[in-house]
């Protein structure tokens, strides 16, 4: 498929949430787009480095990570198809954290220079642009929270819904869907031990409201595990069709 055709799956997040006229549509598709692949536990972007494009996820999974200097690792956000999570890089000349492959990905890539002169030019693609901006700040906002004040239990129950929120929009009843991620994954997402997400987990089982198997999450009791955790996606609604009048 060419890269350009590929294009589409951001164009398409931009129209649930942003009116595009036609011309801003083309200009999108029009932009000269690469592909890339990264295996799974490769870095992407490595924080410091200069960087020269934004990209867009196509397949797999992302993570953004943060580390200390006796070389800890914090997961601070993860992306999934659809997602631009070096979008910030428009504004800054060097990465401000690492891009790390949780699984085989694949990725889009646009010069930073031609994705600025789209959003000098284009109102409509400015706005939408912003508004994925807003949306990874509110996410990130919401994870300083969990981390910060949420039990253990209950602040895994709240990523997972976040993660189930994301990749199906409209999640009930039981469901599942694709996370490749580990228990030592989770954990540095969470600021917790793998031996105690691995608790929590069997806890969550034993109530019959989810379960992680072959790098999928199987929920059984959406609105359990919603009471469980607490979760309200209010934070997540920048993206639930904010469309600019044309």
């Amino acid at each position: 498929m060419q890269a350009s055709a590929s294009a589409r799956i951001l164009l398409d997040r931009l129209l649930s949430h942003t009116h595009l006229t036609d011309k801003e549509q083309d200009a999108i598709l029009a932009l000269g787009w690469s592909q890339a692949r990264a295996g799974a536990h490769g870095d992407l972007v490595h924080r410091g480095a200069e960087v020269a494009s934004c990209c867009v996820v196509m397949e797999g999974l992302i993570a953004r990570t943060g580390h200390t200097a006796d070389g800890g690792r914090q997961i601070t956000a993860f992306y999934i198809p659809g997602d631009m999570p070096d979008l910030q890089s428009l504004m800054v000349q060097r990465a401000v954290t690492t891009l790390h492959a949780i699984s085989n990905c694949r990725v889009l890539r646009v010069s930073r220079s031609d994705l600025r002169e789209l959003f000098t030019h284009f109102p409509g693609i400015a706005q939408a642009l912003w508004r994925e901006i807003v949306s990874d700040a509110n996410i990130a906002a919401e994870w300083i929270v969990n981390v910060g004040l949420r039990p253990a239990k209950q602040r895994l129950a709240h990523l997972l819904c976040e993660m189930a929120q994301r990749n199906l929009a409209e999640p009930q009843g039981s469901f599942e869907f694709a996370f490749p991620v580990t228990q030592t994954h989770l954990a540095e997402a969470t600021g917790v031990s793998s031996v105690h997400v691995n608790r929590v987990v069997q806890e969550l089982r034993r109530e019959g409201l989810l379960d992680l198997k072959d790098h999928r999450v199987i929920v059984y009791d959406w609105e359990g595990l919603r009471q469980e955790a607490g979760f309200d996606p209010t934070y997540l609604g920048v993206m639930r069709r904010l469309a600019r009048t044309p």
